[in-house]
């Protein structure tokens, strides 16, 4: 659905700025769309609550976007060229994801593992989406995490802004 969603938004570009902004709602709608599918599906089939505090989940949500938006604009950066852009952010986001424990517990990693994931943003997120969601506590509750992703994401915008441009750098 989102390759369906980018190909049409992509099609509708060079005919005006009415024409962008129904594809972008278009795009943001598909995916939406899909994002409360899959919600619905875990719902029903596997009986998967909704948190006590939902408002804290959105603005955790919320925080995590905007702190790897940044994080991720910073990125752009070190890549020269648009066909070396999915190799590093493979590099990059692959590794932290199994560090940081998206994808299972990591208590049994060894300890330099753990102290590499420690520096992670991904891990804070994960400690804060999971205090939130599983733990039914508020946004606030892990001030330490809350901390780590503020301020990687200030490091993501400080980064942006001195260092992103819309053209390719010679190096």
């Amino acid at each position: 659905m989102a390759r369906m969603a980018r190909e049409v938004q992509g099609h509708f570009v060079h005919h005006g700025p009415v024409a962008r902004r129904l594809t972008q709602l278009y795009a943001g709608l598909v995916l939406y769309g899909a994002s409360a599918a899959m919600i619905l599906l875990a719902r029903v089939v596997y009986h998967v609550g909704v948190p006590d505090r939902i408002g804290s989940l959105v603005f955790s949500l919320l925080l995590g976007a905007a702190a790897f938006t940044a994080l991720g604009i910073a990125l752009t950066a070190a890549i020269r060229s648009a066909e070396g852009a999915s190799a590093i952010v493979n590099i990059i986001v692959l590794p932290m994801a199994f560090l940081s424990g998206a994808f299972g517990p990591t208590r049994h990693y060894p300890q330099f593992l753990r102290a590499i994931a420690d520096v992670l943003p991904l891990t804070y997120f994960i400690d804060i989406v999971d205090g939130v969601y599983l733990d039914g506590d508020s946004l606030f509750a892990d001030p330490g995490a809350l901390a780590a992703v503020l301020a990687w994401g200030a490091a993501g915008v400080l980064v942006a802004l001195a260092r992103f441009g819309w053209m390719p750098r010679e190096r």
